[in-house]
Parts: C-alpha cells; sequence; structure tokens
C-alpha cells in the first residue's frame, strides 16, 4: 500500500471530489482498505464473519462473495498479486485459511495448512517484481506463500502473531516487521523486523528495553507502518491505551522513539476502541480512542481534538485514499454497516458531524418500537403474575415509565465494593504469608467497624444491596466475622455477596474459603436473611471447571443449593454458549435455585488486542439478558458505561417489570431437548482453557475434543464438525456466540449423577468428560463421538412440541394451554434481520399471537416469522 501511496500522491488535491456516505449491503464491517483498479481508487471491504466486498469510492457494490464457513476475519489487505495491474484482495481467516480474490471477486487461490491453524495476520511483500506473501497465527509458524498460494517455507517463531507488516524498513527493500504475543494483551515474545528473503531476524527489541519501556505496558489494539518523519524510511505506529487512556508511540527500524502521546484522565473510556493511522497529505497522525477523535503531530502532541469521552460513532476501521485525500472510517464496532468518509482538505475534517445510518439506525428503530411495545403491554388473563421477584444489581439509571409497570417486580440493588484493612494474622497463621495477597485495584483502607455501619444505615433507609467480597486475586476482600456482622446489622436489605475468579483450587486460600467461610455464611444466611453468593467465572467454568472434585462438592453436593448463584462474565468470554448451556443445566437439574446474568460492556471477545469494543447500542447486552431470563435467571449482575444509549437497559428491565418475561421455574421450561453429563472431567484440558491471560497453549491435538479449540488462541476460529457447541448448540465460532441457534432444542450440561433421573423420564442423554466421549464405560475419540452427540441431540429435539430454526430462542410454559416462544437475533455485534422457521410438533395449535403488536399469526404445521435486526418477539401458542 505504501507504493500506491507514493504512487497517487502527486495528484492534484484541489481537483479531487468529496465522496459521500454510503451503506453496504453487507453485515458488520470489520476492515477497509484502498486499492488501485483500472486506475481508481475502491473499496475494499471484510466483514466480521468472513465475508468480504468490493465496492467504488461513490458507493457502488462491484461484487460481495459471502463466506461459507463462517470465523472472525482478523485482517485484509490489497495488492497486485496476480500482475494484471489492479489491486487484489488477501484475507487471513480463523477458519485456517488465508484467501486471495482477484479485482473482479473471483477466488484466485485459497491455501489451507495441513492442521488447524487459526490465522490472524497476512502481509504482502514486493521486491523486484517478486510477490511475497508472509502469513501467521497461533501455531508459531511464520508462513511464506508465492504468488499462486504455495507454500514457499515455514519459519519458527516464539509466540503468537499479534502483527505481520511489511514496510521498506532499511532503505532497500521491503522486509517485515513481527510482533507476538504470549500473554492476551500484553509482554510480547517478538517485536522486531525479519529479512524477506533469508527470513533471518535483522533485529529485534526485548521486553526490557528501557527505551520501550512506556510501550510495554500498552495494551496495543492498533498498528500501521509510515515513513512520518521523512528519511524513506518506513516506521511502526503504535496504536493502544494504558489504564484506560489512551497511549501512541511511533519508533523507527532501530527502536528509537520518534513520537509519543500519553493520555489523561479525562480521556479514560473502559475498553475504548482505539484505532489509527497517518495522514501523509496533511503530515498528520489521527488517533481515535473510543468517542474521541485527536490529531497529532508527527512528534505525538495533540493538535486538535473532537468527539468526547465514551461518545458516539465509534468507527471499526479507518484507512486512508490519496486519490481523493479522503479519511474512509468503516463500519461502527457494534455492527455498523456504513462507509463514511472525513474530507482532508477541510481544515477541520476531524469535527465532521456523522448521523446514524445503515443497520444501527434500523437496530435503534427496532429497539425503540419495542420499548414503547413493552411499555404498553397488559398480563393476558392466562398469565399468572410471579410471586417472586427479579434482583437486579445495577448502576442504571431508571427510567420512571417503569413504574406504571406491574406485571411484574424487579428490585433494584446497590453493590459496594469496599476492602477491608483488619489485620490479617489470624488468616497468615493457619494459610502462611499468601493470606496477605492482595488485589492491586483497590485500596484496602475500610474498618470492620466502617463496613458493618455501611451496611446498618442502608438497612435503616430501606436500601437493598450486595457487596463484592472477593477475588481470585484476594478472596479476603471482606473478612468472615465482617460478612457475618453484615448479615446480622441487614437481614431484609443485604442481598448477598459477589466472588469473582476464584477458580485455583490449588490456592490455599481459594480451599480455605470453601471449607471455612463457606459453612459458616451459610449458617448466617439461613438463620434471618435472604442473601445469595453470587459466583462470577468466564471461560467454560459452568460447563467443565465446576465439574473438578473441589468445585463439585461446592456446586453438584446439594449442600448449598439454596443460596450458591452462579453468574459468568458474559460479555468477556469467547465460549459463553457453554456458559449458557452449563447454568441452565445447573438450575434446570436442581443443582441450585437460581443463576445470574452479568451484563458489563466488558471487552466482549477476551482476545484484547483486537476487541470490539465500546458498543453504543445495547442490543448485544439486552439480547444477552432476554435469553438468560428465559431460561430462568431472575439475578443480575447488570450495568453499562457511557457508551450505550438511552434508554439501555430500561428495555430489560421493562420486559421482566411488564410480564413479557415470565420469571421462569426450571418445569416450565419446554425448550430443553437433551443433556449433556460430564464424568471425570479432562482436568488438564479445564486449566489450559482457564487460564485466559496465556496464549502460548497450541497442540496439535487442540481440535480433538468434544470442547474443542476452546483456549484463548483460538478466540476467533472456527469450530470442528465434531464439536459440542456446533453440533448441539449451533454455534459455528469462538466469538461473541453466547446466543446459540439450539436447533434441536437447549442441550443443558449437568454432571453425570444426573442420568438416572434422565433415564426415569426417558429424555436423550449423552457423556463426556469435555475431551473425550464415553459409551457405556468405553472412551471415544471426539471426532468418533460426534455422532453420538447428533445422535441424541436429533432425538431430543423430536420430542419437543416446538422446535426453531435461525433464532436463539426458549420457549415457556405460560399454563397448561400457553406457550410463551421468545425469538432472539441470534447475532451479537453483526445485528440483522432473520428470517426463522418455527416447527409444531407433537401437538397442534391452535393460535399463535404475538403479544406486543397484537397481530395473529397464520398457522401451518411450519411457519415462517421475521425477526427485526439487533431485537426480539415474543409469540404465545395456544393449545
Amino acid at each position: 500500500m505504501n507504493k500506491f501511496f507514493a504512487l497517487c500522491f502527486f495528484i492534484v488535491l484541489t481537483n479531487s471530489v468529496k465522496a459521500q456516505n454510503f451503506q453496504t449491503e453487507g453485515d458488520a464491517i470489520r476492515h477497509t482498505v484502498v486499492a488501485s483498479v483500472g486506475g481508481e481508487s475502491i473499496l475494499y471491504i471484510g466483514e466480521l464473519d468472513g465475508s468480504v466486498s468490493s465496492y467504488t469510492m461513490d458507493g457502488e457494490k462491484k461484487w460481495r462473495v459471502k463466506t461459507e464457513d463462517p470465523a472472525v476475519l482478523f485482517e485484509i489487505e490489497a495488492a497486485d498479486i496476480n500482475g494484471d495491474g489492479n489491486d487484489d484482495l488477501l484475507a487471513a481467516n480463523a477458519n485456517g485459511n488465508i484467501f486471495c480474490y482477484d479485482s473482479s471477486g473471483e477466488l484466485l487461490w485459497k491455501f489451507n495448512s495441513d492442521h488447524k491453524i487459526r490465522f490472524s495476520e497476512v502481509a504482502i511483500v514486493n521486491n523486484k517484481e517478486k510477490v511475497q506473501i508472509f502469513a501467521g497465527g497461533n501455531d508459531y509458524n511464520l508462513y511464506e506463500l508465492d504468488s499462486k498460494g504455495k507454500l514457499v517455507s515455514k519459519t519458527k517463531i516464539k509466540g503468537v502473531v499479534r502483527k505481520i507488516q511489511t514496510g521498506n524498513f532499511f532503505g532497500d527493500k521491503e522486509d517485515l516487521f513481527l510482533m507476538t504475543y504470549n500473554h492476551d494483551k500484553f509482554r510480547w515474545d517478538f517485536l522486531g523486523f525479519i529479512d524477506s528473503a533469508t527470513k533471518e531476524v535483522i533485529k529485534n527489541a526485548k521486553l526490557k528495553d528501557k527505551r520501550l519501556k512506556n510501550l510495554s505496558k500498552y495494551m496495543i489494539t492498533d498498528i500501521t507502518v509510515s515513513d512520518i518523519n521523512g528519511d524513506n524510511k518506513d516506521d511502526v505506529l503504535f496504536f493502544g491505551d494504558r489504564s484506560m487512556q489512551p497511549q501512541f508511540t511511533a519508533l523507527d527500524s532501530n527502536f528509537d522513539v520518534l513520537a509519543v502521546y500519553t493520555g489523561n484522565k479525562k480521556q479514560t473510556q473502559r475498553y475504548a476502541h482505539s484505532q489509527g493511522t497517518f495522514l501523509p497529505s496533511r503530515n498528520e497522525i489521527m488517533f481515535q480512542h473510543g468517542g474521541i477523535i485527536m490529531v497529532l503531530d508527527t512528534q505525538g502532541k495533540v493538535v486538535k481534538e473532537a468527539g468526547s469521552r465514551y461518545g458516539k460513532m465509534v468507527f471499526s476501521d479507518f484507512t486512508y485514499d490519496p486519490v481523493s485525500n479522503q479519511l474512509v472510517a468503516g463500519g461502527t464496532v457494534d455492527g455498523g454497516n456504513v462507509v463514511r468518509f472525513f474530507d482532508l482538505k477541510n481544515d477541520k475534517w476531524w469535527d465532521t458531524k456523522h448521523k446514524k445510518e445503515g443497520r444501527m439506525a434500523e437496530v435503534a428503530d427496532n429497539l425503540k418500537k419495542l420499548y414503547e411495545q413493552t411499555l404498553n403491554f397488559k398480563l393476558p388473563s392466562y398469565q399468572k403474575r410471579s410471586d417472586k421477584e427479579w434482583v437486579m444489581s445495577t448502576r442504571e439509571n431508571i427510567d420512571p415509565k417503569l413504574d406504571k409497570l406491574n406485571g411484574g417486580n424487579v428490585k433494584f440493588v446497590i453493590q459496594k465494593s469496599p476492602k477491608e484493612g483488619t489485620d490479617r494474622s489470624p488468616l497468615v497463621a493457619l494459610l502462611g504469608d499468601i493470606a496477605l495477597k492482595k488485589d492491586r485495584r483497590g485500596k484496602y483502607q475500610d474498618t470492620r467497624e466502617e463496613i458493618v455501619e455501611m451496611a446498618r444505615k442502608m438497612e435503616e433507609q430501606g436500601q437493598p444491596f450486595t457487596m463484592w467480597a472477593g477475588h481470585g486475586n484476594d478472596p479476603f476482600y471482606i473478612q468472615i466475622e465482617t460478612l457475618e456482622k453484615i448479615l446480622e446489622v441487614a437481614p431484609t436489605t443485604c442481598y448477598g455477596f459477589v466472588y469473582a475468579e476464584m477458580h485455583n483450587t490449588e490456592d490455599p486460600r481459594v480451599i480455605h474459603f470453601i471449607n471455612e467461610y463457606l459453612p459458616r455464611l451459610a449458617k448466617a444466611i439461613r438463620k434471618n436473611n435472604r442473601a445469595k453468593l453470587m459466583f462470577r467465572y468466564k471461560n467454560m467454568f459452568w460447563a467443565a471447571t465446576s465439574h473438578l472434585p473441589l468445585w463439585k462438592e461446592m456446586f453438584f453436593s446439594g449442600k448449598y443449593n439454596d443460596f450458591l448463584v452462579p453468574a459468568s462474565e458474559d460479555t468477556s468470554n469467547r465460549i459463553q454458549d457453554l456458559n449458557l448451556a452449563g447454568r441452565i443445566g445447573m438450575h434446570s437439574g436442581g443443582y441450585i435455585n437460581d443463576f445470574a446474568m452479568r451484563l458489563i460492556d466488558d471487552n466482549p471477545t477476551s482476545w484484547r488486542p483486537l476487541s470490539p469494543c465500546g458498543q453504543n447500542t445495547v442490543s448485544p447486552y439486552l439480547r444477552q439478558g432476554v435469553i438468560m431470563a428465559s431460561y430462568g435467571a431472575r439475578f443480575g449482575i447488570v450495568s453499562t458505561s457511557g457508551f450505550v444509549e438511552r434508554p439501555g437497559l430500561n428495555i430489560l428491565f421493562a420486559l421482566m417489570k411488564s410480564g413479557v418475561i415470565p420469571i421462569v421455574e426450571p418445569e416450565n421450561i419446554q425448550s430443553i431437548g437433551s443433556w449433556h453429563l460430564i464424568k471425570d472431567v479432562d482436568e488438564k484440558l479445564v486449566h489450559v482453557v482457564d487460564d485466559h491471560h496465556k496464549v502460548k497453549h497450541y497442540e496439535t491435538d487442540d481440535e480433538n475434543a468434544v470442547f474443542s479449540v476452546a483456549q484463548m488462541h483460538w478466540a476467533g476460529a472456527s469450530i470442528p464438525e465434531h464439536d459440542f457447541s456446533k453440533l448441539a448448540l449451533g454455534v459455528r465460532y469462538r466469538w461473541l456466540n453466547y446466543l446459540p441457534q439450539i436447533p434441536k432444542g437447549m442441550v443443558a450440561i449437568a454432571p453425570v449423577e444426573s442420568k438416572q433421573k434422565l433415564q426415569t423420564e426417558k429424555i436423550p442423554y449423552f457423556v463426556s468428560n469435555a475431551k473425550v466421549g464415553y459409551i457405556g464405560e468405553k472412551k471415544v475419540s471426539a471426532t468418533e463421538f460426534g455422532a453420538t452427540i447428533k445422535e441424541k441431540v436429533a432425538q431430543g429435539g423430536q420430542q419437543l412440541n416446538i422446535l426453531v430454526n435461525g433464532a436463539s430462542w426458549s420457549a415457556i410454559r405460560i399454563d397448561k394451554n400457553h406457550t410463551r416462544l421468545v425469538l432472539v437475533d441470534p447475532n451479537y455485534i453483526n445485528p440483522k434481520q432473520h428470517e426463522v422457521i418455527v416447527k409444531f410438533q407433537n401437538r397442534t395449535p391452535k393460535s399463535a399471537t404475538d403479544i406486543l403488536s397484537g397481530n395473529e399469526i397464520k398457522l401451518a404445521k411450519e411457519i415462517k416469522v421475521n425477526i427485526p435486526a439487533g431485537s426480539m418477539r415474543f409469540i404465545d401458542i395456544a393449545y
């Protein structure tokens, strides 16, 4: 691309034409690059799930190729690969392929390794008319391909590829810049330059290089290459954040720092999406950090700044068009499919105001309609108002319009997070110095008396509350004696305590908590309180890790089922579908009385450097909440930052308070078709998946598991055909799949001890240890076991009265003659309208009514129903 820029830069910019924003025919735009075709600039566009397209700068679609094997599209590049004078398109897809399309959209070739790999980067070197293509991913190899897509060489490298870029770094030819990680957001394994001809390291930077001390602490979210100091050698530009404040560094090929920008507290935004690029026509650097766009000079000094903290319209990607002298913004991180332009001839280009258009305008309209209809909903005569209440721990500003709704009761609870500074000598005597280890994210300055007094005052004021009481970094935010006293002084307003990420069963502090704290808390809670213990775990804790001996005794023994409430970090987990099925199995299997949803606009992929964060729409969080509530989640730990537009989660609360979503008891769920039982869970698999910050866990055997490619380094990867998530839950890749389509009904996960009950009730089930399956007592490989999963899931689906294809869904018994069908757009941050097929079997309905619009739906054995983009429908089936 640098050569293209240089070629076009002579064009007289005053003669350029300003392009108009346009909506694409595709879905969530993730990448845009400018290419030259027929002597004119065109755009190549990559979508989140792998589809690619080409558009003119005027918005005319030239072609679009829809992906047949969805997975995250990590990178696209443009260059003349076939020598016809036009730029072709290269794409690195996490389905394990490198694709090359010519300028007409024809697939020139597809490279696939002889083993499963998640490709995340591709780059093109063109020296003396020799084209070299380099690609990399998670298997510790740098791949070199020729212009025909044939493998030329493989070079062993350290770490998981974070970035491959080409450039003229040393003044004579194009070489490679390579960065690899061993940690999901910090601590590179390799950062340096590689000779494109020999593949030898030219030079590399050590993590402890004092010049790079600041850079080593960034979460780097974008890297680009340009000559910013005018020495005819390319430099490397790093964009990211530290403590959620924007950070920028530019290095030359000697690793000397050319420019630095360090943000301030006023720019702090939680997991803001940060992107940047160099603008040669203005000799400026643009830097988007969440809702803020900054213009930097080539030393990193801020020239101008526009937008606002937690501002709107957070763009997915930027590219520069030298012909028209425009900055192109592709899509938005919440699923936008609009291309927008900034005219760089305008001295205030950075302050250009863009309106909401395309897919996200459609979603906003759909949610507005949903909210209005919900606020006007009245319970039908056949629906009884539940005596139970929803319990939502939230910081949201509650809309007064909810006051008029009386179809359900929502208790809004505040969460406090004191950290107790009481002496820990008694704990040290029992556990050793590890008891002194504390969480660096807070100051331990609250006394026991102050914390208890805080609880006493909230009891006097009638203010419901929970307290965050511990974390895997320190289970003792609040000590047991203080917890007991809180329960004593606040018997009606203390709704419980929250614990997060305490997954390490070898940690003596965790063991002490389970053996000593838990029995004492059980006694105190049962004495005179309604409190619950909410445990937040991500990865696949509720599907697999919870079946390890220590956890199994805690969560599945029945000792504490009246107050344990499992939750998951639902918005920052690439295997959310497994945790959902696990919690449903715990609840519907009778092992717990309640479970919780955690809706926080955290980074929602857990591959942090490439996280599409800062969503403006509440749609993904809303849809997650609806699905969980529709399967029995009555508690919530929910909050959104300033990115999310109003009315936000008030839509979810309105659905609860109106009775559109009833409080769901296990016996009323009519969409669980079959069960997956866990026996002797594979401990090695569990531990490498739970180790979610370290990415160097690649093994060729990762694919051969019932819960496969679940480790951190597989984030974004496609799922093999035998995998449980694909066969049972309709999930196709490991990224933002919290809303499984369950084409044969939900498949709940529970311990093998549920076998007898399922046999008695003649409900299909199958057994695995998460790595291999069991046929009888015989262990069989996951690839062989896939046939058993498919068979049992199909049997379960045949026993249901309703099956849905194309949506995330639930069927809830309202009374003996009415079922509420909940249909949700299953795409997370690529929302779109879905036509779904609803099949009736085993029982013939007499009517179907959309309860929000009041419209009757014409019945047949199978009916087609449209779900609005980013939204949902509620249909009552009468028998």
